[in-house]
């Protein structure tokens, strides 16, 4: 056999595919695959192109890329958790240093000092923000954030019934649905006020009154842009010993009150707002914060800040209950990625702006987004939907089908924002709109005037 490559290899010669098949006991290709029904096996060559160069390669894969629509090609207005926020370029610089691109997870604390310290920053800086004494280093994202604090919730009451808000948005029940019924959780939905779009105080405590609720799961802003009453709902939980749980955005933490300072005893949060690009939908980084009290039923990770046998000051993994570890079976949870990356970059980008510019950036979304629900509920035939307090989402009602609005102000270079469910408001024509900081004026009365134009061929 000669040293060229044989036809179907890419990279190995004769002489490697020989030594290979020694090691195996075989003298062939073919006796190598003799296991696999000859009527399943492929008789002829891959129907490839030929190779290409590498320049050739960038060339055909960037015009590929060129017929997507993304936020570089459209005006996004799109939110439900997902939202294009400017990221300073320092966060990309430090994220992409190789002690932190290419870390592992930090067993050994003498070995991974300055990773231990920058999730311990995280942890302190997230914790400021949601106003809570306990965070850990993330899960996957927001949605299983929810679900892994209802679990959560589950645990230290011993009870496994949970009263969840309706206007929590609809790919974060269906994540509910998915992770506890299987686990024997009853998740009871409550509706909102059909005025304010606010959960059914009432409605709430007459279900907890009723007895055997773990706690209680809101949303805001919710899956109408409303923000909640937390104190309200935080008040009639403590009243009966019921658990509270809030997700949130955590840019209105800028804003208002933080929810763990307003009662709730768990908040969640998905971290994409702080500092992570889009990125298609992934990878996330979801946010638990808890009370202390609740630090033992917390999943994922705890960095602590400790002292070694000589007394110096260090850093270390305080708590790991993954089944992974020493825990196994008594595990708090079994997603065994932490996204420690993605926490990283949340806390440069918070490092880096600080409160003031923080707190501006927030302002800056509520602004305008009030901007934009006046010029747009000024025009004909579109109104607000609900009209409790708004953050930078909102919702109207079209006097059309919202699928096809967002499909002909797509074609006009305008992701118009995310189509409402049925079940939640009734019909087809509800559209929540996002808006960030990335807006301008002229961005608003851009869509103002397409959308004005899509109506009315409608």
């Amino acid at each position: 056999m000669t040293e060229q490559t044989p036809a179907g290899f890419n990279v190995h010669t004769g002489s490697d595919v020989q030594a290979m098949l020694a090691v195996m006991g075989l003298h062939s290709i073919e006796q190598l695959f003799a296991d696999v029904p000859a009527q399943v096996r492929l008789r002829r060559a891959l129907s490839l192109p030929s190779a290409l160069s590498e320049w050739e390669l960038m060339r055909d894969m960037r015009a590929m890329a060129d017929m997507n629509a993304t936020v570089l090609t459209h005006s996004s207005f799109l939110g439900c958790g997902a939202y294009e926020h400017y990221i300073p370029a320092v966060v990309d610089a430090m994220v992409s240093r190789g002690e932190f691109l290419t870390a592992y997870t930090p067993y050994q604390p003498e070995m991974s000092q300055g990773l231990l310290q920058a999730l311990f920053e995280f942890q302190v800086l997230v914790g400021r923000l949601l106003g809570q004494d306990c965070v850990n280093c993330s899960v996957y994202d927001g949605a299983t954030a929810l679900a892994e604090s209802c679990w959560m919730m589950c645990s230290a009451s011993g009870k496994r019934r949970v009263v969840v808000a309706q206007a929590v948005w609809q790919q974060y029940r269906e994540v509910l649905d998915t992770y506890l019924l299987p686990r024997g959780v009853q998740l009871v939905y409550v509706g909102q006020d059909l005025q304010t779009g606010m959960a059914d105080t009432a409605a709430i405590a007459d279900l907890i009154m009723a007895g055997d609720v773990a706690g209680v799961v809101l949303q805001s802003p919710n899956a109408l842009g409303v923000i909640e009453d937390l104190q309200a709902v935080a008040q009639v939980c403590q009243s009966s010993k019921a658990l509270l749980v809030v997700c949130v955005n955590p840019l209105l933490c800028g804003w208002l009150e933080a929810p763990g300072r307003l009662g709730a005893d768990i908040v969640v949060c998905e971290g994409q707002p702080l500092g992570l690009p889009l990125s298609a939908g992934g990878p996330y980084v979801g946010i638990i914060a808890c009370t202390k009290t609740l630090e033992r039923y917390l999943p994922g990770r705890l960095v602590g800040r400790v002292h070694d046998l000589n007394g110096k000051l260090g850093y270390a993994l305080v708590k790991e209950d993954r089944e992974q570890h020493v825990a196994r079976d008594r595990a708090t949870s079994h997603i065994c990625s932490n996204q420690a990356l993605n926490a990283i970059r949340v806390a440069i980008y918070l490092a880096c702006l600080g409160e003031r510019n923080f707190m501006r950036i927030a302002q800056m979304n509520v602004a305008k987004a009030a901007q934009l629900r006046e010029l747009l509920t000024a025009q004909a035939g579109v109104k607000l939907l609900r009209r409790g307090s708004h953050f930078n989402e909102f919702a109207v009602e079209l006097p059309m089908d919202a699928v096809m609005f967002c499909a002909r102000m797509r074609n006009l270079g305008i992701f118009a924002g995310v189509p409402i469910d049925k079940a939640l408001v009734g019909h087809e024509r509800g559209l929540l709109i996002a808006v960030t900081e990335t807006k301008s004026l002229a961005d608003l009365q851009a869509y103002v005037k397409h959308a004005c134009a899509c109506l009315q061929e409608f």
